[in-house]
């Protein structure tokens, strides 16, 4: 009797024993899975806000007319993801006028690109005018001079002499060339007054009538001299990389009608190899009053479309 009372002892405590050791392997992995998993949400979470940054940080290049970008940054962070966002600007005639941020959203599921990162409105009453969907400043528009206007397309602006009337107001304005030019060209026909702040690529006819804001180009000047206009083989060689670069990192992501934009960006920098021989379809130029009564009304220009206009102040 006395032999089962230990044997019944010995295999309870053995049970136990064994309980004990199933329980602590079970806490151990589910905490390893519990660690595991989280890092690995992180881990995915950050490969994903890293293609927002390529993102934001590819398009500021190429993507957008006239805007400076001030930073870029994580926020709104949790363990599924977050945004990125990268604060703007414009700079008129050595005025700052803020912009409307680029904004990205990102989760260990993916990323979603900022297809709308240069979201606009159109007029109420005037729906050839175009505006800023979060500043609601108005936005310059380009035009495809190749593609045969049609009653429903947004009306070709011509506001260039209208601006020129003005008096103590910076502004700029997006001239449209009824044909490409070069650098040279371009540098040419302009006054000394006036700066080519932004030079469009121009696009095709397989774009949507109603391109807004994406609008692919350079900006005038380089880190050493921003804002003068001025390009150089530098830079132009630098923008060419980054127009491939958005095709083969985000090609497909950005449509407008039948348009692939990063495509087509790529297919510019493979046609343009150097400053000397590229062509541009249009220039965002800025300046005072006085510099766009120097322009006149230049017969090479097809239309005319202002964005900011704003008081001259005497200090910058």
């Amino acid at each position: 009797m006395k032999t089962d009372i230990e044997f019944n002892r010995l295999a309870r405590r053995v049970r136990w024993k064994r309980w004990l050791i199933t329980i602590g392997i079970a806490v151990v992995v589910s905490f390893g899975l519990v660690v595991g998993g989280y890092q690995l949400l992180q881990h995915l979470a950050a490969k994903s806000s890293d293609r927002d940054m390529d993102y934001l940080q590819v398009t500021a290049e190429i993507l957008a007319p006239n805007l400076q970008s001030s930073d870029r940054y994580l926020a709104n962070t949790t363990i599924q993801g977050g945004q990125v966002v990268s604060h703007r600007y414009k700079e008129i005639a050595g005025q700052r006028v803020a912009w409307s941020p680029a904004v990205t959203n990102y989760s260990w599921l993916g990323t979603e690109l900022g297809t709308a990162i240069n979201a606009t409105d159109w007029g109420n009453t005037r729906q050839d005018r175009v505006y800023d969907r979060i500043t609601q400043q108005r936005v310059p528009q380009f035009y495809d001079v190749s593609r045969r206007p049609t009653k429903t397309d947004p009306r070709r602006q011509q506001d260039l002499a209208t601006v020129a009337r003005t008096s103590h107001q910076v502004a700029e304005v997006a001239l449209t060339f009824k044909h490409p030019l070069t650098y040279a060209a371009i540098q040419r026909k302009l006054p000394r007054s006036l700066t080519a702040a932004w030079y469009w690529i121009g696009t095709k006819d397989s774009a949507s009538p109603e391109l807004t804001n994406d609008y692919l180009g350079i900006a005038g000047g380089d880190d050493g001299a921003p804002g003068t206009g001025r390009l150089t083989t530098t830079n132009y060689r630098y923008f060419r990389s980054a127009l491939k670069q958005a095709n083969r990192e985000f090609g497909g992501t950005l449509r407008t009608g039948g348009l692939d934009v990063f495509k087509f960006g790529a297919q510019y920098a493979q046609r343009y190899p150097s400053l000397q021989t590229a062509k541009f379809a249009g220039v965002i130029v800025t300046g005072n009053s006085a510099a766009f009564k120097q322009l006149g009304h230049p017969d090479w220009v097809a239309a005319s479309s202002a964005g900011i206009v704003m008081p001259q102040t005497a200090i910058q």
